[in-house]
Order: structure tokens, then C-alpha cells, then sequence
């Protein structure tokens, strides 16, 4: 996979965009790993770190040690 590059707008850190080219896939393909494994060739945007934007309730405010 290869990381986007280009003339493209800068993307803010909690987005990423991974481009999965077709040599990927088929070098992929040739190590054994199936269609499950991999993802198709394409453009993909995805979005990091969104468990706590879900999910507020389980934020701790005070962190304690053991």
C-alpha cells in the first residue's frame, strides 16, 4: 500500500487515506493471503481514534496508579 502524495489538500491527522494499488493486491495475492486478507485495490479514507468521540462515558478524568 502506498501512502497518498500528490497535489491533494492536506488531510487532518485523525483521516487517513491509504491507495492500494493493483501491484499491491497481486504481490499479495502471490504471497499467499486471500481475498479476506487484503484490501481490493482502490482509495480508501478512514477515520482514527473515534472509540472516545462514541463512546464519552468511558473517559477518566482522574487517572489513578495502582
Amino acid at each position: 500500500m502506498k501512502k497518498a502524495t500528490g497535489k491533494e489538500p492536506k488531510t487532518p491527522a485523525e483521516e487517513v487515506v491509504l491507495e492500494v494499488t493493483q501491484e499491491d493486491y497481486e504481490a499479495g495475492l502471490k504471497r499467499g493471503w486471500t481475498d479476506d486478507d487484503m484490501l481490493k485495490p482502490g482509495r480508501y479514507k478512514m477515520k482514527r481514534g473515534g472509540f472516545l468521540a462514541r463512546h464519552p462515558e468511558l473517559k477518566i478524568d482522574d487517572k489513578k496508579r495502582a
